[in-house]
């Protein structure tokens, strides 16, 4: 019959066709072999790609904490060529071992064509060797077995105001009291045990004008002002009295506001003191640094040799001239201590016992002035590096009051360490 003669004729067509199928699932099947032997090889591959980064991202924040401890990023690449200078080279990190990834950390100056294209700011003039700008850029490679990956930071420090006496007054007024023959003025450099420095001495006080510097020697009796020392104006002239009392634009007005707003946002330490209800103190701060040994991260805790601090008090926004945005208290013969920066703004500091501060003092705003005023011959208050009260406006008040024990001694390593803190330093662009 026909139609068994058709059946015949496709005899033997299931063969190739599950032949076909057979070595396509035997393809199907070798691909996801295949597939599934490399996602071992894949999935370390992404991590050790993603160890890599971490590990170059941990060389970024080690090399701000070295650029942090320079005082100056000039002598850092003082020897750097065009393409930077070497600070680590397939460095572990700290605590850990090659196994774990290293890093190579490079940094060069922001001096090269088109670096302001990722600064934000012109090109250094500085050249290879000498940062005009306190700009640096960072690049960091982590390598973890085979992987490499490369962050490229744009660094900047927050630079403290220049300093060219042991008390400045940069702003509209600089009237001043001393009473006494305890107290000393000294811009001559001192290290903070008190040894004689190695830095050039700065003025003792300077003003921003003749007449603000005529108005402090006038306040200072003859016996007085052999107290107060530093730099001569007249190199021929005593190195005390009115010759290290300075008329200087070095530090201005502008320059100490603008780093007290930007260490405001920064502040290791941030306060708010408000004018009473009743009184004229706003916030007072009792036996400082009395538990830094136990936790640093203490808000009573002001810093520390090996970690200072920037404390940062913000008074009343409607101060008046009776304000005291901080006033400095002990209890059982205990003494206020402290290292960093210390700024009030708009708000008297008042300092009635026992201090010791290494650093920086910057009284600031409206209606401000810092007085030493507790007179006992047993409460030393010491301050070794500068300070600085920079009034804005005009008011009928002193800006200086000095009595007692009160010292200023001048320090560029108390200084120096100031400038160390961290936070002073950031980054602005990560690529």
């Amino acid at each position: 019959m026909k139609i068994m003669r058709n059946l015949r004729g496709e005899r033997g067509v299931i063969l190739p066709t599950t032949l076909i199928i057979v070595a396509v699932l035997m393809s199907l099947a070798i691909a996801l072999l295949a597939v599934s032997g490399h996602e071992p090889w894949i999935s370390k591959n992404l991590e050790s790609g993603a160890q890599s980064r971490a590990v170059a991202d941990a060389g970024i924040e080690w090399a701000i904490t070295q650029l942090a401890a320079s005082s100056n990023w000039s002598t850092t690449i003082a020897s750097a060529g065009s393409s930077g200078i070497t600070l680590a080279s397939a460095q572990s990190m700290p605590g850990s071992t090659t196994a774990f990834g290293t890093y190579t950390v490079t940094v060069r100056n922001d001096n090269q064509a088109n670096d302001n294209l990722i600064t934000g700011v012109p090109v250094d003039t500085g050249g290879n060797t000498s940062d005009t700008n306190a700009i640096l850029i960072v690049t960091s490679t982590g390598t973890v077995g085979n992987a490499t990956r490369t962050i490229r930071a744009v660094v900047r420090r927050t630079l403290v105001p220049p300093l060219p006496a042991a008390m400045m007054f940069p702003g509209n007024e600089a009237d001043t009291s001393f009473s006494g023959t305890a107290f000393e003025i000294n811009g001559n450099d001192f290290k903070m045990d008190d040894t004689a420095g190695a830095c050039a001495a700065a003025y003792g006080i300077t003003t921003p004008t003749a007449s603000y510097e005529t108005r402090v020697q006038t306040s200072l009796a003859p016996t007085e002002k052999t107290l107060v020392m530093g730099k001569k104006q007249v190199s021929s002239g005593a190195a005390n009295g009115d010759n290290v009392i300075a008329a200087d634009t070095t530090l201005t007005s502008a320059a100490v506001s603008s780093f007290s707003n930007a260490a405001r946002q920064i502040a290791d330490l941030n306060f708010q003191s408000h004018m009473p209800a009743s009184g004229t103190i706003g916030m007072t701060a009792t036996n400082i640094g009395n538990t830094c040994a136990s936790n640093w991260n203490d808000s009573n805790c002001w810093g520390t040799a090996a970690r200072p601090k920037i404390v940062h008090i913000k008074g009343d926004p409607d101060p008046t001239s009776l304000f005291t945005g901080l006033q400095l208290n002990t209890t059982g013969g205990a003494t206020n201590t402290g290292y960093g920066i210390l700024i009030v703004e708009d708000g008297d500091l008042r300092i009635d016992s026992q201090l010791n501060w290494n650093g920086i003092i910057i009284v600031t705003g409206q209606y401000v002035g810092m007085g030493f005023l507790d007179a006992g011959v047993n409460d030393a208050q010491k301050i070794h590096g500068a300070m600085i009260v920079n009034e804005t406006r005009t008011d009928a008040g002193y800006e200086g009051v000095v009595t007692g024990n009160a010292t200023v001694r001048y320090s560029c390593e108390a200084i120096a360490l100031a400038q160390s803190n961290r936070k002073l330093v950031s980054v602005t662009s990560w690529k």
